[in-house]
């Protein structure tokens, strides 16, 4: 193992960890990032970090970057953020429906793998919001504005 600072060690499992003091002033791990081969082979070799963190008092992956895919684990949004600070989260699930979730304070937009699109909580009056769907009595219209 080898220390940096007071607070960050990597160890041969070629893991970089980061620890600190809990309210309690109990010295805990806060997180790690690994390391890891997953094809060891002379120009196929590829590999795969994991970012892990404390989620609810446990250490969980959170984020695993791949030669084929960056991956948000345990329920956690994607949050995409512009300069401007505003905001927008992504979430999904894996399971026989994969899908996407766009969530936001009206409700949620979620489109399966086959192209089916729900979206929950639409206006049941014209919006006047030009663009804006909403519901007439089952008929999906599109505000003129």
């Amino acid at each position: 193992m080898f220390k940096v600072g007071k607070n960050i060690t990597v160890n041969a499992e070629q893991v970089l960890e980061f620890r600190g003091l809990n309210d309690a002033g109990e010295e805990i791990k806060i997180g790690q990032i690994k390391g890891s081969i997953k094809d060891n082979k002379k120009g196929k070799d590829q590999s795969v970090i994991t970012i892990i963190g404390r989620k609810d008092g446990q250490h969980k992956p959170l984020l695993t970057v791949a030669n084929n895919a960056i991956y948000a684990h345990h329920n956690v949004p994607l949050c995409l953020q512009n300069t401007g600070g505003k905001k927008t989260f992504l979430s999904g699930k894996s399971s026989t429906k994969r899908h996407i979730d766009l969530p936001d304070d009206n409700g949620v937009l979620m489109i399966n793998n086959k192209g089916k699109v729900m979206a929950s909580d639409l206006p049941t009056s014209d919006p006047s919001n030009a663009g804006q769907l909403w519901n007439d009595n089952g008929t999906v219209k599109i505000s003129a504005g």
